[in-house]
């Protein structure tokens, strides 16, 4: 059984003379859809976004994608920044496995995939404690 229930498609207004697409959007709130009619070729109202056609230039895009990586204290710089922390702890974990320092459970999830811009020093040192 689906937890959303099943979508409207048109609706008539003006006393049943104009049959109109409903907006799809949902409330995150109620669970319900939106009762506003969707605008002309669109499958949302005016209200979520059916009027929108995004940046169409390409410096309009460049500043959009530039918007979006911040997010509250978040930049890209602190992002790249913290990427490059992890990878380098991943790094000085291989290492002291590599070299029998360290016993115990590992680091739990994915490693970094940014080790070799990051310390491309430390990803030497583990290639030499770990030939191919």
């Amino acid at each position: 059984m689906s937890k959303h229930p099943a979508r409207s498609t048109f609706f008539m207004t003006l006393g049943g003379k104009i049959r109109c697409p409903q907006c799809q959007a949902t409330s995150k709130r109620t669970r319900q859809q939106c009762k506003a009619p969707a605008l002309k070729g669109k499958s949302v109202c005016r209200f979520h976004g059916g009027r929108s056609t995004g940046p169409k230039t390409p410096k309009g895009r460049h500043r959009c994608s530039e918007v979006k990586i911040v997010h509250g204290e978040q930049t890209s710089a602190l992002r790249t920044e913290r990427s490059y922390a992890s990878a380098r702890l991943a790094m000085l974990e291989s290492i002291g496995w590599g070299l029998g320092m360290m016993t115990g459970p590992k680091t739990p999830g994915r490693k970094p995939t940014s080790a070799n811009a990051a310390c491309p020093e430390l990803v030497e040192i583990l290639k030499q404690i770990r030939p191919k």
